[in-house]
């Protein structure tokens, strides 16, 4: 994510805070604060080298805020599965359209809002073919990317994860977990494949060589069961040793060479075990205010930190310390006017849809 960033979606984060009637809150302490550590790697490594800022050499913080993007991608495993386990628990079954229309409500408003935007006032920039790829989802397969869409690529291999992987759920756990290890097996091989031909570009976007990161987070939420009996191991003391060498991976890809065969893999799993330390422990600064506000705006704030945090703009609004003030109102503007409206629209549907259903059953 160099030139992008990630929903985050999902960078778009997950409805965590509704969950189904009579089963567990779905309010997990400290996702929404490692929300707002993810895009604060994001931002920081987009803020860096742009004009004004007092941090020029960006090269490093870059890698960084790619480890931003793969930690909400680590993190929309973990919630979307949670969720969909969440949903058969409580209704005996997964409804593959109800479910669709929920994300819909959720990641297009703001998505759209934001591209519409930006192809209005940068349409003569774009060719054709930039807009149609954005439109349809299909960014994470375009390796040459106008900076204002370059960071769409994480939202289409999102979408891509929520458009299939509610499919392999509703068979069955088993079968779900077997092709998350397939796909943590097969990802990494992809990528050396990919590096020794060449095709060095292809493995930072591509939905196929990068979905592992998604598939631990997958296993992550499919293992609860197991992982909550190792409670005491997640409460360790001496954990921030793992959040440590988690956060040095970014370093050892750039200085050895040969540990980058690896060094996905490492970084998943460190961001698996920290995930669950934090739910675990339940830190403070994860959980305070300002964090879960942060973490809450993550998504409106992925989408619209990329036009002000350009490093190779000349413009204004491109310039340290007014972008990354802009980035925030933006976001905001974004999140109260078309996020939260856009799930209130959904909430109501969901009422009316479960008024239904009890009138049909009175029937």
């Amino acid at each position: 994510m160099i030139e992008a960033g990630g929903e985050i979606g999902s960078i778009a984060a997950p409805e965590a805070s509704t969950q189904p009637h009579g089963v567990e809150p779905s309010r997990i302490p400290s996702l929404d604060g490692l929300r707002a550590g993810a895009i604060g790697l994001v931002l920081i490594g987009h803020l860096a080298g742009t004009r004004g800022c007092p941090v020029q050499r960006f090269f490093l913080l870059a890698f960084y805020a790619e480890a931003g993007v793969r930690a909400f991608f680590v993190l929309s495993g973990f919630l979307i599965t949670t969720l969909l386990l969440r949903e058969r628990q409580a209704s005996g079954t997964i409804r593959l359209k109800e479910f669709y229309i929920r994300r819909a409500y959720r990641i297009l408003p703001a998505a759209y809002f934001y591209m519409f935007v930006m192809i209005a006032i940068y349409h003569t920039e774009f060719a054709g073919r930039d807009i149609a790829i954005a439109l349809s989802y299909l960014t994470c397969y375009s390796l040459h990317r106008p900076w204002v869409l370059g960071h769409l690529w994480s939202l289409s291999v999102e979408e891509q994860f929520y458009l299939l992987w509610p499919v392999v759920m509703k068979t069955g756990e088993k079968l779900a977990k077997r092709l998350a290890v397939g796909i943590i097996v097969v990802a990494p091989a992809a990528r050396v494949i990919l590096r020794a031909t060449g095709h060095t570009s292809a493995n930072g976007s591509y939905f196929p060589v990068v979905a592992d990161s998604i598939a631990v987070g997958c296993l992550l939420a499919l293992f609860q069961p197991w992982v909550k009996k190792h409670a005491a191991f997640f409460a360790w003391r001496g954990f921030p040793l793992i959040w440590a060498v988690t956060l040095a991976v970014p370093l050892l890809n750039e200085h050895f060479k040969p540990f980058r065969l690896v060094g996905g893999c490492v970084l998943y799993l460190g961001l698996a075990l920290c995930m669950q330390n934090a739910m675990v422990a339940k830190y403070r600064i994860l959980n305070a205010s300002l964090t879960v506000w942060i973490g809450t705006l993550s998504y409106s704030l992925y989408l619209w930190q990329q036009p002000f945090l350009n490093r190779y703009s000349a413009a204004w609004y491109a310039a340290f310390p007014v972008n990354i003030v802009l980035a925030f109102v933006a976001a905001g503007l974004s999140y109260y006017c078309i996020e939260r409206p856009g799930l209130r629209l959904r909430e109501r549907r969901r009422q009316q849809a479960r008024e239904n259903d009890r009138r049909l059953a009175a029937v």
